[in-house]
């Protein structure tokens, strides 16, 4: 077990022990939860230290530049920076007393509305130099974990409500992916 299993078999110790001691195989749990937080952590400090506009980007090779202990800096931070994002995501922000039922049940009443995405939509119609480039609209959709078909549709659409009404089904499903994105 790594150091991030360990972490998180301890806060559950202290936060949660009868649902700890419900889990069977407890060694096996918490490796595989350390391993996935590692892997996140690992895929969010690259993209962190390898994007051009956030504020850890450095232009061209330290090497070059001799600037090899900002170099190092840098990476630490983005490192930091991506362990305290998923251990919030994955440990911290979740009461692990609760139930999956529970903890959905928690989500829905404090997840964004459909209805913000129908105002989206009613705002871009009214206003069409606001509609947002392809760059934009595929975030949005990552975000909602909606296809972008379905955020055009939603834009296009006569009345952005009766679209969503007929598409109920994949906003469903949408809220599904978002929870078991923030649950695991």
């Amino acid at each position: 077990m790594n150091h991030y299993g360990r972490k998180a078999q301890d806060r559950w110790a202290q936060h949660a022990p009868q649902r700890l001691a419900q889990i069977e195989d407890q060694q096996t749990f918490f490796t595989d939860l350390g391993e996935q937080i590692a892997t996140q952590v690992s895929l969010l400090a690259s993209q962190l230290e390898s994007s051009r506009f956030g504020p850890l980007a450095m232009a061209g090779s330290s090497r070059e530049n001799g600037r090899y202990l900002q170099e190092v800096s840098r990476r630490m931070t983005a490192r930091r920076i991506a362990e305290e994002v998923v251990m919030d995501e994955l440990v911290w922000m979740h009461d692990p007393s609760l139930s999956i039922d529970e903890a959905r049940e928690e989500w829905e009443q404090t997840r964004p509305a459909d209805s913000n995405l129908i105002s989206w939509a009613e705002r871009i119609q009214d206003a069409p130099d606001l509609a947002p480039t392809t760059v934009e609209l595929e975030q949005k959709a990552k975000d909602w974990a909606l296809p972008v078909w379905f955020l055009e549709g939603l834009m296009t659409a006569e009345i952005p409500g009766q679209y969503a009404k007929e598409h109920q089904s994949v906003l469903k499903e949408a809220a599904s992916v978002r929870f078991l994105r923030e649950v695991h």
